[in-house]
C-alpha cells in the first residue's frame, strides 16, 4: 500500500500510481477492466531475457511495484507479496502500532518522505486536504479510523484486477496487457478532451478545403482555374428589383475584381488551385491571432469585421462626396427691410430677455 492517486497530484495530471485505489474497493473485476494504478518505469525496456527486436514497437513495459516485488525475476507476484509490499505504507503511517490510522495519521502520506518534493508539486494544504477527502473514502465503517482489515480489502481487490485469470498470480503478460489497457484508455481520453477544445476551430486544412470546395462551384467549364467571368458570380445580380437593397452592380463588380487580382498572384487573368492555396494560407496566418495553429470562431468573427471595414472604407472612396446644400435665404419683411437677427440660444419669434 502507497500514496492513494487523488492525495498525490490534481486530477488532470494523475498518473498511474502504485497506491490505493482512489474511490471504495472495487468488485473482483473482469479481464476487460482497466485499474487506475500502473506505474510504468520509462517506456522502451524489452522484457527480461529479452532483446528489443529491431523496428518492432517497444514492448509494454512493467510497472515499477512488478519489478520491485519480483527480486527473483520469477515474472509473476503472489497475492502474499502483492499484500505485504502495498501495506508498507499502512505500518508507516500507523506512528502508534495500534493497527488503524486516524485522519492525521493518514495525511501524512502527502509529506515526507513518502511523499517527496516534485516539480509543479501541488501545495502542500491541498494535498491535505485531497487526502482528507480519501480518508473518507477508505474509511467504509465510517468510525473515522481506517483500519487494518479495510486497507487490505483495497489492495486485495486491486490485486483481482491484475490477476485476470484467478490464480492469485499476477503474471508478465497479466500485467503487461493491463498496462497497456490503461495507457490505451489514458491515450483516448486525451484525445476526447483536445477535441472538445478544439469543437468550433478552424484547421489550416479545413479552410484550404473551404476555399477549394467554393472554387469547385464557381468552375462552370470544370478546367480547374477560374477566370475573372466566374469569378463575378460572386458580386451578385445586376441592378435591378433582385439587387434592392444592395451596393451598385458596377461597385460590386468592383470589389469583386480587387479580390480576384488579390488572389491571382500570376497576374494572368486565372485563379488556379495553388493560387488558392497560398491564399488561404495567407488568410489562415492573419487570422491565427494567437499562434495556436487553429482558428476560433472569434478569430473568425474578427477577420469578417475586419474585412468588412476595408470595403466600407473603399466604398467610401467610390462614392461621390455629396456637396453642401446652400441654406435658403431669410424671408424679407414687407418694404424691403431686413429680418432682425435673432440673439443665438432663444428660439426664433421670441423677443430678448422674455425667457
Amino acid at each position: 500500500m502507497a500514496l492513494p492517486a487523488s492525495a498525490q497530484t490534481p486530477p488532470a495530471q494523475t498518473p498511474p500510481t502504485q497506491g490505493w485505489p482512489a474511490n471504495r474497493p472495487p468488485q473482483a473485476a473482469p479481464p476487460a477492466a482497466v485499474p487506475q494504478q500502473a506505474t510504468p518505469p520509462a517506456p522502451g525496456a524489452p522484457p527480461a531475457g529479452q532483446q528489443a527486436t529491431p523496428g518492432a514497437p517497444p514492448p509494454i513495459p512493467l510497472p515499477s511495484w512488478f519489478t520491485e516485488i519480483d527480486v527473483n525475476k520469477k515474472g509473476e507476484v503472489t497475492r502474499a507479496d502483492f499484500l505485504k509490499y502495498r501495506m508498507r505504507s499502512f505500518e508507516q503511517l500507523d506512528a502508534n502500532k495500534d493497527g488503524k490510522l486516524t485522519v492525521d495519521e493518514f495525511i501524512k502520506v502527502v509529506e515526507p518522505p513518502l511523499s517527496p518534493d516534485a516539480p509543479n508539486k501541488p501545495p502542500i494544504e491541498e494535498l491535505r486536504n485531497r487526502a482528507r477527502a480519501e480518508f473518507q473514502n477508505l474509511d467504509t465503517n465510517r468510525d473515522g479510523f481506517v483500519e487494518r482489515a479495510e486497507a487490505e480489502a483495497l489492495v486485495h481487490a486491486e490485486f483481482n484486477q491484475y490477476d485476470t485469470d484467478r490464480d492469485n498470480k499476477i503474471t508478465e503478460p497479466e500485467v503487461r496487457l493491463i498496462v497497456q489497457r490503461s495507457l490505451q484508455r489514458e491515450a483516448n481520453e486525451r484525445q476526447q478532451i483536445e477535441a472538445r477544445k478544439r469543437q468550433g476551430m478552424m484547421t489550416l486544412n479545413e479552410l484550404i478545403d473551404m476555399q477549394l470546395r467554393n472554387a469547385d462551384q464557381l468552375d462552370k467549364n470544370g478546367d480547374n482555374k477560374i477566370n475573372q467571368q466566374e469569378y463575378l458570380v460572386l458580386a451578385g445580380p445586376a441592378d435591378g428589383p433582385q439587387a434592392k437593397n444592395l451596393l451598385p452592380f458596377d461597385l460590386r463588380k468592383t470589389l469583386a475584381l480587387r479580390k480576384f487580382a488579390e488572389i491571382d498572384a500570376n497576374k494572368d487573368g486565372q485563379i488556379d488551385r495553388i493560387e488558392l492555396t497560398g491564399y488561404a494560407l495567407k488568410q489562415f496566418l492573419e487570422m491565427d491571432l494567437n499562434k495556436d495553429r487553429f482558428i476560433s470562431e472569434e478569430e473568425f468573427k474578427k477577420a469578417q469585421d475586419h474585412e468588412s471595414e476595408k470595403v466600407r472604407a473603399f466604398v467610401q472612396t467610390q462614392q461621390p462626396a455629396t456637396p453642401p446644400q446652400p441654406r435658403p435665404a431669410p424671408a424679407q419683411p414687407r418694404g424691403g427691410q431686413p429680418a432682425p437677427q435673432q440673439p443665438q440660444g432663444l428660439a426664433p419669434g421670441l423677443p430678448q430677455g422674455t425667457r
